[in-house]
């Protein structure tokens, strides 16, 4: 959000407007009981991006978000580690247990276990579930602000919130189904995943990212997912994507669900490419599709400017509106499409030691 013509006093208290929202909206979207083991009560502050992958990338204890390379002075544009990518959904006991797989340097040194990825692909059902619930009682605070506000827009801010909520609601669901199968699986031997890719790449990244995304279309231009399709009995199929920078390396990993059928010729590309190709379309997907990805305050102002140049004309495409088709989001997520991004996932941007 632009803060073009604003007073310094206009921005202040339009970010206490902001923060005072955000607090009410995780206030209602809060949850009785941690979503893992249905005990009342003791929310913790979950890592939605392992703890240590974060140290390893942060200068003074601090790392950027995406709001590093938009123009506003609204949001804040670094957070310090403790307090980044956190997400308010299961208790300290169930956080501190389950994930401890994952959340160890040590499982990225040999081959990726199946309760590994699983603990990973749980991690980001839970945070895309605690996001999506804090986006649609946003949504609900910003429609009754304009009708209280601004009567004549109220009409039409109902058209398009009512739009927005409806779809985050849907997401709520297709979310929720991924988090029950991965909880069943916690305490089960057999794997419901299938690795698409594993790079380890020997030196550290300055870009850290864990989640899942819903691609739209392939590096071919095939369609993926019809986000668009009304029918309930359309499922979205999603990527579980995790860029983890370690002490000297980083691993780059990506996953489906095994029963995912409409991702057969994106997954036959990748496993072809090259390492170098490979890695340019994960950057790609990173910054067309996903905006919870942090980075070292260490990046140079060349790369810097680069992606802010960049996070300008994909602003315009990052919002899902009743009025797109289609037709445009394909050509809007092209992995193909003629767009400068710094490839972050290359040796010429890594982190070194005497960085940090």
């Amino acid at each position: 959000m632009t803060t073009e013509g604003l007073s310094s006093e206009e921005i202040i208290e339009f970010r206490k407007m902001l923060s005072q929202q955000i607090k009410n909206a995780r206030e209602n979207s809060r949850h009785k009981e941690c979503l893992l083991c249905g005990k009342v009560g003791g929310f913790c502050k979950s890592h939605a991006i392992p703890e240590f992958c974060l140290d390893n990338i942060a200068w003074n204890g601090k790392v950027n978000s995406i709001n590093t390379l938009i123009d506003t002075e609204i949001l804040t544009k670094d957070s310090g580690v403790s307090n980044a990518g956190v997400f308010h959904i299961i208790c300290r006991p169930c956080d501190g247990s389950v994930f401890q797989n994952y959340e160890n340097e040590s499982a990225y040194n040999a081959e990726l276990s199946n309760t590994t990825l699983n603990q990973i692909a749980l991690k980001n059902s839970l945070r895309d579930i605690y996001k999506h619930e804090m986006e649609v009682e946003m949504f609900e605070a910003s429609k009754a602000l304009i009708k209280e506000r601004n009567p004549f827009l109220s009409f039409f801010a109902s058209i398009f919130f009512n739009a927005q909520i409806k779809a985050r609601k849907t997401d709520i669901e297709e979310c929720y189904s991924v988090f029950y199968k991965a909880k069943e699986y916690l305490s089960s031997q057999n794997n419901w995943i299938r690795l698409v890719s594993y790079d380890k790449l020997e030196f550290t990244t300055p870009i850290a990212y864990q989640g899942m995304v819903a691609l739209i279309t392939g590096v071919n231009g095939e369609v993926i997912n019809d986000i668009y399709n009304p029918k309930k009995s359309y499922n979205i199929e999603y990527l579980h994507l995790a860029i983890f920078p370690l002490k000297d390396s980083t691993a780059v990993i990506m996953f489906l669900d095994s029963e995912s059928e409409r991702y057969s010729q994106f997954e036959n590309y990748i496993k072809n490419a090259t390492q170098e190709n490979r890695l340019e379309i994960i950057n790609r997907i990173i910054f067309l599709y996903t905006e919870d990805y942090y980075l070292s305050k260490n990046l140079g102002t060349e790369v810097t400017r680069c992606l802010e140049e960049s996070a300008k004309t994909l602003q315009d495409i990052s919002t899902t509106t009743p009025m797109r088709t289609l037709k445009n989001a394909v050509k809007d997520f092209d992995l193909r499409r003629d767009i400068c991004i710094p490839n972050l996932l290359s040796k010429e941007y890594a982190v070194t030691v005497e960085e940090q």
